[in-house]
C-alpha cells in the first residue's frame, strides 16, 4: 500500500508515503473504528440484527431512527417516527454522511445517493463524541466541521439511498487517482496489519484535515428551521435522565415527544441568539451563516451541540442492549410493570426530601431544559433539574406581596433561581396607570419622552421572562447589597441572552438587594435612596429592577459606559445587541423563586423547617395560666378566656 519516501527537514527525519484517495479513506476509517470498544461495536451490530458491522453496508433512515431511539421498530417507512422528528432525522442522516466522508468532505455530493454507510456513521460518532482528540495532537475546529455537515446536509427531502452494489462500485470519486502524501511516525512494514499502519500515520499533517477539503464555508448557510428542529431535539434529550435504551425511548416517545411544540417554542427563544430577527413567521426562510453560528457557540453554547450528540450516541446505539423481548412485550405488560414498580416509587415518595416536582407556568420541563442549558454552558457548577429544585415562592399561589415573598425565601440557605415574567408595558398603561406613574417617578428615565424606546426587534405584544441565579442566601439589605460574582442574569423570552457578573475587586459581586421598606428587589443596582420621604432607584448599566408591589419590572441594558455608571453585570454578547441601549419594561404576571441544592442541602433544609415548625407549635401551646398580668390583658382584648365568641376590642 503506497510508496514510501524519506528526507531530512532540518535536523528531523521526515517519512512520507503516497496513497490513493481510497487508501487514505480506508486507513482513516480504520483509525476511527479502533477508538470503539468491542462491546460498543457488538451492541450496534446486535441492534441491527447482524453479527458484525461488516455485514451491513448501508444504514437507512429507519435504522438511524431506531438506533437514536426516535423509533421503536425498523419499519422502512418510518411509520413509528412522529412527523416532528422526521425533519431532524433527515438532517442528522445527511450531516452524518458529510462527516463520514472526512477528510474528503466534498465527496458528499456524489456519495449521498449511495446512502450512509455504517463506517461513515462510526466516523461521525468519533467526531461528535470528542474521541477525535485521540487522533489529532493539535487543536481541531469541531465547530467548523459541525457547521459544514449541517449546511451541506440541510435538505427537506428524505434521503433515498440507492443500495445496489454495482452502482456503488461504478462511482469513482473525483481525484481518486491523485496521490496523497501522508507523514508517518515509523515506516510501514510488509507484514503490518491495517490497525498498526493507521496508528503510524501523523494525521495532523494531512492538509485536507486543516482546510476541510477546501470547502468554501463562507458560501454555506443552515436553514433556520432545520437548526430549530435540531435544537428542539437536544432540549428534549437534555430533559431526560440518563437511562438505558428502553427507558430513554419511553421517555422520548411516550411522554416528552407529545410536548414537541412546547420545546420548540423554547428552542425558538434560543435560536434568536443566533439571529435576532428570526420569528415564527420567517423561520423557514431565514438562514444562519458560519459567523453567526460560531459566534453563538463561542459565547453562549460551547457545550450544547457536543453534549447533545454525545447523549444521542452514548445513550442511544452505544448503550448496552436490553432484551428485545422485553421491548416487544412492553405494551402488553405495561399494566403489570406499573404494578411492580409502583410500590418502590410510593415508598420512596414517602421518604423523599421534598414534595414531588410539580410544573408551574414558569418552571416546567421545556423551560427547565432551556434554563439548564443556559447555565451549564456558562460554566455554572449548579446542575438545574427537576430533581434538585424546591418551589419556595409562587406569586400565583402565595400572592404578589413582598412580605409573602420574604417569608417564603429567607429560610433557604442554598442557591436560588428567581424567574419573573410579564407583558411589555403598552403606551396606554404607561400614561394612565397611576401605580406605574409612581414607580416611573422614582425610576430614572433613560430614553427621552420623544424617543421611541422600542427597537426593531421589540414589540408591544412581547411576553418577557427574565431569570436570576443567586448563590448567597437572601436577606434584608436595606443598607448594603449582598451577593457574589457567581450571580447571573439571563433572559428567556422572547429571546435568550446572558449577563454574567463582572469581576471587580471593589464591588465584589454584591449586586443584589432586597428592600422591604418600599423599594423592592434589585439586581445590578446600587442601593436605592429612601430618605426624608424621597424614594429613588439607582439602576446599573445592566440591571433588573422589581418594584415593591411586585407589579412592574424593568431590565436595563446600557452599552455605553459613563464615568459614574455602575456595572455589576457584563453587557450582552449577542452580536446585534452588544452595542445597543435598550429597556424591557413590563407588568409582572408571574414571579417564582426556586431553591436549588444537593441532596445534602435539601435534607438539611427539611430538618430546619421541621424544627421551626415544632418551635412554632410549642409557642402556640404556652400555658396561658402562667402569664399573670399578661393574661388579664389578653382576656381584656378577647383573645383568651371569657368565652366571648365575638372577641373583643381595645
Amino acid at each position: 500500500m503506497g510508496q514510501a519516501t524519506s528526507g531530512l527537514t532540518g535536523s528531523s527525519s521526515q517519512i512520507l508515503e503516497s496513497f490513493t484517495k481510497s487508501e487514505c479513506k480506508e486507513l482513516f476509517n480504520a483509525r476511527c473504528v479502533l477508538l470503539f470498544r468491542p462491546i460498543e461495536l457488538q451492541t450496534i451490530a446486535s441492534k441491527l440484527n447482524i453479527t458484525n458491522i461488516k455485514e451491513k453496508n448501508i444504514i437507512t433512515t429507519s435504522d438511524l431512527a431506531y438506533l437514536c431511539q426516535l423509533s421503536n421498530d425498523k419499519n422502512e417507512d418510518n411509520s413509528s417516527v412522529s412527523p416532528q422528528f422526521k425533519c431532524v432525522l433527515n438532517l442528522l442522516y445527511n450531516s452524518f454522511q458529510v462527516i463520514g466522508k472526512f477528510p474528503f468532505i466534498q465527496d458528499y455530493e456524489i456519495g449521498k445517493m449511495n446512502g450512509l454507510s455504517i463506517e461513515e456513521l462510526l466516523v461521525a460518532c468519533i467526531f461528535h463524541s470528542g474521541r477525535y482528540k485521540k487522533i489529532f495532537n493539535k487543536e481541531f475546529d469541531y465547530v467548523k466541521l459541525l457547521f459544514i455537515s449541517l449546511a451541506l446536509g440541510d435538505s427537506e427531502e428524505e434521503p433515498t439511498p440507492i443500495t445496489k452494489p454495482e452502482y456503488i462500485e461504478n462511482v469513482i470519486p473525483p481525484g481518486e487517482l491523485e496521490p496523497y502524501s501522508l507523514e508517518l511516525h515509523d515506516p510501514f512494514l510488509d507484514d503490518d496489519p491495517i490497525n498498526v499502519r493507521t496508528r503510524k500515520i501523523k494525521w495532523d499533517t494531512f492538509k485536507l484535515i486543516d482546510n476541510f477539503d477546501d470547502v468554501d464555508v463562507e458560501s454555506l448557510s443552515i436553514n433556520a428551521h432545520s437548526l430549530l428542529e435540531l435544537i428542539t431535539l437536544f432540549l428534549i434529550i437534555n430533559s431526560i435522565p440518563k437511562m438505558n435504551h428502553d427507558k430513554m425511548y419511553d421517555q422520548l416517545n411516550e411522554g416528552i415527544r407529545e410536548r414537541w411544540q412546547e420545546f420548540e417554542n423554547n428552542a425558538l427563544f434560543l435560536l434568536r441568539y443566533f439571529k435576532l430577527n428570526i420569528t415564527n413567521q420567517n423561520v423557514k426562510t431565514e438562514t444562519i451563516n458560519f459567523i453567526e453560528f460560531k459566534h453563538t457557540i463561542d459565547n453562549l453554547l460551547p457545550k450544547f451541540f457536543n453534549e447533545g450528540f454525545t447523549m444521542l450516541f452514548k445513550y442511544g446505539f452505544l448503550s448496552s442492549l436490553i432484551s428485545q423481548r422485553s421491548r416487544k412485550n412492553s405494551t402488553s405488560n405495561k399494566e403489570n410493570e406499573e404494578e411492580e414498580e409502583a410500590p418502590p416509587e410510593t415508598t420512596k415518595s414517602k421518604k423523599s426530601i421534598s414534595a414531588k416536582f410539580v410544573e408551574t407556568r414558569l418552571v416546567n420541563l421545556p423551560s427547565l431544559s432551556l434554563i439548564g442549558t443556559i447555565l451549564t454552558n456558562l460554566g455554572s457548577n449548579i446542575n438545574i433539574s427537576n430533581k434538585n429544585l424546591v418551589k419556595l415562592y409562587a406569586g400565583s399561589e402565595s400572592g404578589f406581596s413582598i412580605r409573602s415573598l420574604e417569608s417564603k425565601i429567607f429560610k433557604w440557605q442554598a442557591p436560588t433561581l428567581l424567574i419573573v415574567s410579564g407583558k411589555r408595558l403598552k403606551n396606554k398603561t404607561i400614561t394612565s396607570n397611576m401605580r406605574y406613574q409612581q414607580f416611573k417617578s422614582e425610576y430614572p428615565q433613560f430614553f427621552r419622552s420623544s424617543e421611541n424606546s422600542l427597537k426593531d426587534w421589540q414589540t408591544e405584544n412581547d411576553k418577557i421572562t427574565y431569570g436570576v441565579l443567586i448563590y448567597q442566601p437572601w436577606r434584608n439589605s436595606n443598607k448594603r447589597n449582598f451577593g457574589d460574582e457567581q450571580s447571573i442574569i439571563f433572559s428567556i423570552q422572547p429571546r435568550v441572552d446572558v449577563y454574567k457578573s463582572t469581576h471587580n475587586a471593589i464591588l465584589k459581586g454584591e449586586s443584589v438587594y432586597f428592600n422591604n421598606l418600599g423599594l423592592g428587589l434589585g439586581f445590578g443596582n446600587n442601593q436605592p435612596v429612601n430618605k426624608n420621604g424621597v424614594k429613588k432607584f439607582l439602576p446599573g448599566e445592566v440591571s433588573l429592577t422589581i418594584e415593591a408591589n411586585l407589579e412592574f419590572a424593568v431590565f436595563r441594558h446600557v452599552s455605553t459606559s459613563s464615568a459614574h455608571a455602575v456595572s455589576y453585570f457584563q453587557k450582552s454578547t449577542q452580536e446585534q445587541i452588544e452595542l445597543t441601549d435598550f429597556e424591557d419594561r413590563f407588568m409582572i404576571t408571574d414571579l417564582e423563586v426556586w431553591g436549588v441544592g444537593s441532596t445534602k442541602e435539601l435534607e438539611e433544609q427539611r430538618k430546619q423547617w421541621q424544627w421551626e415548625e415544632k418551635q412554632a407549635e410549642a409557642r402556640q401551646s404556652v400555658n396561658l395560666r402562667s402569664l399573670g398580668e399578661e393574661r388579664a390583658f389578653l382576656e381584656m382584648v378577647g383573645l383568651v378566656g371569657n368565652h366571648n365568641a365575638n372577641g373583643g376590642s381595645v
